[in-house]
């Protein structure tokens, strides 16, 4: 960017535009006008000899062309809107005028009808995170694994956040004093985010997933220890097992280590259980089987 021109990357939470606002002003009577709000970044361009007042409007609009000629009619000029349906107006400072002559919203009710059309969004998408967190407990509980674990904190975190936004959001006399580093939350929580959603599919891509079938028709001698397929564990974690075992006789299957040690075995003609859990340790796998007669073995690790 040029001397007269920057790009400030700061967030705000919903809940605190006050807090974006004030910023907006300071810029401006710094002599930074600005050209394009963003949700995580905004445009702004050198012009001292202006001063403006900024406001922000919430709402899906119809008719954007009747929207912006209602507020112009009262002054405001017409900035630009987000994706997510903020809208920025800025209205030229007169230190005559009144405090109120910035006000957007002329009376509390329509301050308030601005405050539930975002909270009523923000309250669908925080109970719907509420609920995936709830499914997300389900299955650390029946079936507990790291990305599991991790993806269920992410979630508790989004929704736990946004449905406290709706409570501020609608109780607008509460105090946002412990918001005023809106900014850095928000950097920080879209990082706890990220980050979250990043690792659990990092750890779900490094998990083996796999199905292996091996069978006989007929067998002339036992066979022992026969090693048929491996594997590596690239982090500790409880792992599943889907096996199913159909045999005349008595049919050993096993799961080896690197040490050729059993981590898991049975011992069975008839055979079928799903999510087995091995708790295993990062290196290398083996399946292992023994038998003396015709056989099928369907194995999958996940």
């Amino acid at each position: 960017m040029g001397k007269n021109r920057k790009t400030s990357f700061r967030a705000y939470p919903a809940w605190n535009y006050e807090k974006e606002l004030e910023d907006l002003n300071r810029a401006s009577e710094q002599g930074w006008q600005l050209v394009k709000g963003g949700c995580f970044h905004s445009k702004f361009v050198k012009k001292p000899e202006l001063r403006y007042r900024y406001q922000l409007d919430f709402g899906r609009i119809e008719d954007m062309g009747r929207y912006i000629e209602t507020f112009r009619e009262q002054g405001w000029e017409y900035i630009n809107s987000t994706f997510n349906n903020w809208h920025f107006f800025r209205k030229a400072w007169d230190p005559a005028l009144p405090e109120e002559a910035y006000e957007i919203f002329t009376d509390r009710d329509s301050l308030r009808e601005m405050h539930n059309r975002w909270s009523n969004i923000a309250l669908i998408v925080g109970l719907v995170l509420a609920a995936a967190a709830g499914l997300w407990s389900y299955w650390m509980i029946t079936k507990p694994q790291l990305p599991t674990l991790i993806q269920l904190l992410t979630f508790t975190v989004e929704s736990a956040v946004l449905l406290r936004g709706v409570w501020i959001m609608r109780n607008p006399d509460h105090s946002r004093a412990r918001w005023k580093n809106g900014s850095a939350f928000m950097a920080t929580f879209v990082s706890v985010i990220l980050l979250g959603c990043a690792v659990s599919t990092t750890l779900t891509v490094l998990r083996p997933s796999f199905s292996t079938k091996q069978q006989a028709g007929d067998i002339e001698n036992p066979i022992f220890d026969n090693r048929w397929v491996d594997f590596t564990v690239k982090y500790p974690d409880s792992y599943y097992l889907d096996l199913e075992i159909q045999s005349e006789k008595p049919l050993t299957f096993s799961v080896l280590n690197e040490a050729g040690e059993a981590v898991y075995t049975a011992t069975e003609t008839n055979f079928w259980e799903v999510d087995i859990r091995l708790t295993l340790t990062p290196g290398k796998y083996e399946f292992s089987m023994s038998c003396e007669t015709s056989f099928q073995i369907d194995a999958a690790i996940e």
